[in-house]
Parts: structure tokens; C-alpha cells; sequence
């Protein structure tokens, strides 16, 4: 095995001519006026949500971009798979008003729309580009030059691209480095944060190399299965025989392997325990996971925000499906006027202002893999129709077309709404339901916890998002006091806020986001008879917390000294 560093390919020749013609099917005017659609605030926010965590790696590499771009007029973008602008950093007088405009967040910069540029052709083509000036196909945007590097998820998915922009008389050779440095540090640091990452294995040719940003980076779980692994490792992968490779590594030491060096090492802090949020019991998963097996539909059913998404994304990842694509579509949020089209697909000129090359829709994307159709109920009854087919005759017709196109993919469905009541009412087919209802899996509202089970999954969730802090006991009784009408979502929400607030790597209720008072939020208070066991505990925390200083004790509890000194002696003499 040869090991070797891939950090930069030459711009293919013929990919300005490929962009150029694209655009041309599109139907776009060289000299047409440039119109970007804007997302609303609100659909921006949910793909920046969709994000956050890439985002956040993002902006941890700032300083890098302000380092080599300094005193540049220019700005740094990041946009997602489709070409919406979700990030903007940079010279806040960069442009005119309309390119001011155009490179906002919210902005779409696909080809399909823009015609050739360096987001949307570097996303057509999976390649890091330069446009320059004129070689933009819509002359509106030959003001700018763009230099975009893709970034890419530790499955080899396509996640957006990071773009530097300027001025076209501005642009400098050494931006499309800066892009692409900053792409493999974001890729990396989602390889090594993985939630169930535990072993980081680095290739690199020399040890040298083993500690840069274009080194080979694989994530293991702890029983030595890939998680994934960023550009440069996948290289490799083909060539790699893991389980030989971790008999011979020894952690922390360099290996010489072929012609490279090899290191493996734990992540810090990493537990043996799986860290993802429990979303079903152990035994629910392990017989979804042989249902799957077997290619029997899967029905998961609970309210919102309790897990649904993680679940599946967790049995994506055991299946024997892992090596497929996990294709996850919320009914709920496709235009009407276009669901039929984005999910089963339409040929070439299929219906007028479709695309000029066709979409092969989600159900074909979802080939080999998991199809996710979540808030599934949403689907309005011709589509249920056309699904059912799809189901009975394992082929989908895409629109425009009369030959059906033979697909193998694993359904598993999601709602928060009762699919039967619906099918009684007439809202849902019954057929379609038996169908994609092989087995049903039922997610419990976080107020139906037991009080341990509860315990472990704020335990759990606080482990994804910082190992180090502690959550006290004062502050673990408030969550278990509230209703939770947002369940494990919310709760996620609240605990990422407390861990930014923690103070000395602990959370106390002061460090806790004021919970919203909704109707039924707050559990029933303690029968009568547990109040004072409720009281006693109180003031024995609230004791603790003090280091035993009664005067402090009790000006938090607003008792007076006496009182709580009776109440000591009574707890003492009990």
C-alpha cells in the first residue's frame, strides 16, 4: 500500500465548457438580469439548524481565513448541497448593492438559476473551482471572481462548498488554498467528533505530516467497525485492511505501514457506551434491525421532537444497509405543487419549468439504502397512491415517463399523528398502511419517562456535547419537574445552553434557560404526604451546596436561621 497526500488536483480544462453548456439547457440568457432567490427567514434558519454542527466547526476556523485573507477586500461563504448561502464572514464592504445582496445568507447560487459560478459548478461537478471575472456565464456576475472548495461528510456525502469571493480585479491565486484548507479542516473535525467516534486512526507519508490538515483521518467505533473518514483517507480505504491494521497498532505509537506511518489513538474522554441519545429500548432496535434484514417496513410513531430522526439514523448505521445512502424527506415540508415530482421523480421537459435534465426524485437517490419518509401522514392521497405502487411492484415510473425503473431500498416511515384514526377518517389509504406498517415502533413522550431512565438520558445527552461538566442535583430535579411539551429536542436545546453557562464544569439551576410556562408543562406537585420528604431533600441539597454554611443555607431557602435549625435537629434526630 502506498500512502499518499492529495491536497491538490488541477482544474479540469473542459469543466467551463460543461457549465457553460448546462447553463444554455437551463435556458438561460448570457446577458439576463439576476434575480437569486432568497430563502425566508424562517426556512434559512431551519437548513442553518440542519448545519449547526458543521457551522460551528466553521466558525472555529476563522482565525485561519482572517490570518492568510487579511486586509483583503473579500468575503467568505459557505453554501449547502442545494446552493443556499447559510454562512457569510468577511470584508463587510465587499460589493455593490446587488452583489450585496446576492451573497447574503439566504441566497441561492445554483447553476441552475446562476448559470456557472464557483458555488453552484463546484457543487455540479464535486470539484474545487475558480470563476474568474468573465468566465461567469451570466455577465451581471463578471464583477466577482469565486474560488469554492465542496466539503465532504465522513461518508463521502456532498455537504456544500466553502467559497472565497472578491472583486474580479482583486482575486489572488492563493484563495482557492485558503477555501480548500479551510474545507479539510471542517471535514476533519466531523470525522473526529463523530458521536460514537472512539478511535482515530491517521495515515500520513511521513510522521511529519500525520498532524496536518490534508493527513488521512478514519473514525472507528470502539469495536474497530469505520465510522468514516475524511478526502485523503478515502484514498486509501480501498487498499486498507482495517482489522489486520488495529492487531499490529499499539495506541499512540507510530507504525511505519507500506510506505507511509500510521497512528491510532483514542479520543479524549470518549466512554466504551454508545453516546447517542437513547430514542428506543436496546431490544425494540435489535428487532427492527432483523426486520430490516428482511426488508420489512418499519413504522415509528410519537410526538414530536422525541427522537424519530435519531433512531433511524442510528439503525442506518447497523443495518446492513450502512453503505447505502440514508435519503430522509419530510412530507410535511414539500410544496405541493412539486411533491409528486421531487419524490418519484421526472424525465427531461416532464412539465414546464422542471428542470431541462431531469431529477431522478428521492425513492431513486434512496437506491441500495434507507428511504426516510417522515410526517409520512402529510402525503395527500394521489401521492399515497402512487407510493403504494411503488411498494407492491418495487419499481417507480418517474413523472413523464411510462417505463417503470426497478428500485431496492428499505422504507421506514415516520408521524406523530394517529395513522389509524386517520385511516378511519378517510385521510389516509388503508392499504398504504399495512403496507409500509411491517412493524410499528412507539417512541414515548419524555413526561412518560420513568425517573432513572429520564437520569441516563440527560446523562447521555450531556455526554455528546461536553464530557468534563456535571449536572447538579438541584438542577436535575427542575428538569425532572417539568412536562417537556417539546421532548428530547427541547431538552437537547436546554442542555446546550447550560453547558455554554456551566460554571467550574457544573450546572446549577441558575446556569438553566428559563423553561416556558405552558399549559400542563409542570408536573403534578408531591402528594401531600411526600411534602415534607420533598422539603427534607431540599434543604439537604441546598446544605450541600453551601458547604454547610447555615446562615447562606438559609437565606436561599428564605427561612430564618431558627427555623432551619429546627428543622436540622428534627432531620438529624429522625
Amino acid at each position: 500500500m502506498t500512502i499518499t497526500t492529495v491536497l491538490y488536483q488541477p482544474q479540469d480544462q473542459g469543466l467551463l465548457e460543461r457549465s457553460w453548456q448546462r447553463s444554455k439547457d437551463y435556458g438561460l440568457s448570457h446577458s439576463g438580469h439576476v434575480d437569486p432567490r432568497c430563502l425566508s427567514l424562517s426556512a434559512l434558519q431551519q437548513k442553518q439548524q440542519q448545519h449547526v454542527l458543521l457551522l460551528r466547526y466553521l466558525n472555529n476556523t476563522l482565525p485561519l481565513f482572517e490570518q492568510l485573507q487579511h486586509g483583503r477586500h473579500c468575503r467568505l461563504i459557505f453554501a449547502d448541497a442545494e446552493g443556499t448561502i447559510l454562512f457569510t464572514s468577511g470584508d463587510p464592504h465587499f460589493g455593490n448593492k446587488a452583489q450585496k445582496v446576492a451573497l447574503a445568507s439566504g441566497a441561492s447560487w445554483h447553476e441552475q438559476s446562476m448559470g456557472t459560478n464557483a458555488i453552484g459548478t463546484a457543487l455540479n461537478e464535486q470539484k474545487e473551482i475558480c470563476i474568474l471575472g468573465n468566465q461567469h456565464f451570466l455577465a451581471a456576475n463578471q464583477g466577482i471572481s469565486c474560488s469554492a472548495s465542496p466539503v465532504l461528510s465522513p461518508s463521502g456525502e456532498l455537504l456544500g462548498v466553502i467559497d472565497i469571493s472578491s472583486e474580479a480585479g482583486e482575486h489572488c491565486q492563493d484563495m482557492l488554498l485558503t477555501a480548500r484548507l479551510m474545507a479539510l479542516s471542517v471535514e476533519n473535525a466531523l470525522v473526529m467528533n463523530h458521536n460514537d467516534t472512539h478511535w482515530i486512526l491517521s495515515l500520513a507519508p511521513d510522521a511529519g505530516s500525520l498532524q496536518q490538515p490534508w493527513s488521512g483521518i478514519i473514525a472507528l467505533r470502539e469495536d474497530g467497525k469505520l465510522l468514516g473518514a475524511n478526502r485523503s483517507a478515502r484514498h486509501w480505504l480501498p487498499d486498507l485492511d482495517i482489522p489486520a491494521m488495529l492487531n499490529d497498532l499499539r495506541q499512540g505509537e507510530l507504525t511505519p505501514v507500506g510506505s507511509g506511518m500510521a497512528l491510532l489513538s483514542r479520543q479524549p474522554g470518549r466512554r466504551p457506551a454508545s453516546r447517542s441519545a437513547p430514542a428506543a429500548s436496546s431490544g425494540l432496535e435489535a428487532t427492527a434491525l432483523k426486520l430490516m434484514a428482511r426488508c420489512i417496513p418499519l413504522l415509528i410513531q410519537g410526538e414530536t421532537g422525541t427522537g424519530k430522526d435519531h433512531l433511524v439514523r442510528r439503525l442506518h448505521r447497523q443495518s446492513g444497509r450502512a453503505q447505502g445512502p440514508l435519503v430522509a424527506v419530510n412530507c410535511g415540508a414539500l410544496p405541493a405543487e412539486l411533491l409528486e415530482a421531487e419524490l418519484f421523480g421526472y424525465l427531461p421537459g416532464a412539465f414546464t419549468g422542471g428542470s431541462k435534465q431531469g431529477r431522478p426524485g428521492y425513492i431513486r437517490a434512496a437506491q441500495g439504502g434507507i428511504l426516510f419518509l417522515d410526517e409520512i401522514g402529510e402525503l395527500p392521497l394521489a401521492a399515497q397512491t402512487r407510493l403504494l405502487r411503488v411498494l407492491q411492484e418495487k419499481a417507480v415510473i418517474p413523472l413523464g415517463s411510462h417505463a417503470p425503473e426497478p428500485v431496492d431500498f428499505q422504507l421506514v416511515a415516520a408521524s406523530h399523528r394517529d395513522l389509524a384514526a386517520m385511516v378511519t377518517d378517510g385521510g389516509f389509504r388503508q392499504d398504504l398502511y399495512f403496507r409500509m406498517n411491517g412493524f410499528s415502533l412507539s417512541l414515548p413522550p419524555l413526561r412518560d419517562y420513568e425517573r432513572d431512565d429520564f437520569m441516563r438520558l440527560v446523562q447521555s445527552l450531556l455526554a455528546e456535547l461536553e464530557e468534563a461538566v456535571v449536572l447538579d442535583e438541584a438542577a436535575l430535579a427542575r428538569l425532572w419537574d417539568y412536562n417537556w411539551p417539546g421532548n428530547i429536542r427541547q431538552l437537547k436545546q436546554v442542555l446546550e445552553v447550560a453547558v455554554v453557562l456551566a460554571e467550574d464544569d457544573r450546572i446549577s439551576p441558575a446556569q438553566l434557560p428559563e423553561l416556558p410556562n405552558f399549559e400542563g408543562s409542570t408536573k403534578a406537585s408531591p402528594a401531600t404526604g411526600d411534602l415534607k420528604s420533598h422539603a427534607d431533600r431540599l434543604i439537604a441539597q441546598t446544605l450541600d451546596e453551601c458547604g454547610g454554611n447555615v446562615s447562606e443555607a438559609a437565606r436561599r431557602l428564605k427561612l430564618s436561621r431558627t427555623t432551619l435549625y429546627a428543622r436540622l435537629k428534627a432531620l438529624k434526630d429522625n
